[in-house]
């Protein structure tokens, strides 16, 4: 039985994901301490870990502020570790900004390894949510996407976007802002990625 703080007590190994054992026997379970809000738990199918349910991989801690430039500019940067995501897994990216309400145009980018892969545009508005979900297609280095919704959800006139982002290395996701003018403003309130 557990002591309340020891996962060791329950049967359950634990370990971090860069030394976590290479092999997964069946049906064993451990803990990654340091994925997660509270670390994850993750089943071994004899070849691979599995993970047991969705974890909250990131969430901002403070807003980040544009303005004074025209510039694209990095407003957060993420790392996903290499083989998180595994073959059928998804990312789950929601962005919460606020900008100045004009009709200026204001950008919101998602890159992903260098390749850009979600952008919003908005004018006319105080703040926007947005929903943008990268699924591996049976292939940790084949990817599908929705593209031109900013809500992420519903149906467009745009195509389904197609990517080819080796995630069996380190993913690396940068959320960047452009403003047309630079006396506008450009908050990222907030950004949660959730991976499943």
């Amino acid at each position: 039985r557990s002591n309340g703080t020891d996962w060791e007590w329950l049967g359950v190994g634990k370990s971090t994901w860069a030394d976590k054992p290479a092999t997964a026997p069946l049906g064993q379970i451990i803990c990654i301490t340091d994925i997660g809000e509270n670390g994850s738990l993750w089943r071994g199918d004899g070849t691979k870990w599995v993970r047991l349910h969705s974890i909250k991989f990131y969430d901002l801690s403070a807003a980040v502020v544009l303005t004074g430039t025209t510039l694209g500019t990095t407003l957060a940067t993420i790392t996903i570790p290499a083989g998180l995501i595994g073959a059928n897994g998804k990312v789950k990216f929601y962005p919460l900004w606020s900008n100045t309400n004009n009709a200026n145009i204001k950008t919101l980018r998602v890159v992903l390894n260098g390749a850009t892969t979600y952008t919003a545009v908005s004018s006319n508005s105080v703040h926007n949510s947005g929903l943008l979900i990268l699924r591996n297609f049976n292939s940790e280095t084949a990817q599908r996407m929705s593209s031109g919704m900013v809500a992420g959800l519903g149906s467009t006139t745009g195509s389904i976007a197609a990517t080819t982002i080796d995630t069996t290395t380190p993913v690396t996701v940068t959320v960047t802002g452009q403003l047309s003018y630079s006396t506008d403003t450009m908050t990222l309130e907030g950004l949660f990625l959730e991976i499943s």
